[in-house]
């Protein structure tokens, strides 16, 4: 069971960091190219947003099995809530893609080196 969980953990991990680089390149691809703002955009955002919760979601699994936990995945969660909240807010699609960029790469950066 244990090391079912860490391999869970782990795969999340990689699918977060793929769609997090993703988010990054598509963001500031749009925003290089003054491109609109789409409702594919949106869901592509939001979906990376879930699986990143479901990574802090099985980290806080194996917390309960191995009485250890990564606050890194705790900080890139809230780091890209932000981002993701804040970049709703806004109106003009450049600084979307800005807010979007800037949050989530924090957050791309985080996860992959801590």
């Amino acid at each position: 069971m244990d090391s079912a969980l860490q391999i869970i953990d782990l795969l999340l991990k990689y699918v977060s960091i793929i769609f997090l680089i993703y988010c990054c390149l598509n963001s500031l691809y749009n925003f290089y190219y003054k491109k609109p703002y789409t409702i594919s955009d949106f869901r592509v955002y939001l979906i990376t947003l879930i699986f990143i919760f479901f990574k802090l979601s099985a980290s806080f699994l194996t917390f309960y099995t191995q009485t250890e936990f990564n606050y890194t995945n705790l900080t890139t969660f809230i780091i890209v809530l932000i981002g993701f909240y804040l970049h709703n807010k806004i109106i003009e699609p450049r600084k979307k893609f800005f807010r979007v960029f800037i949050f989530y790469f924090i957050g791309l950066l985080q996860m992959i080196y801590l």
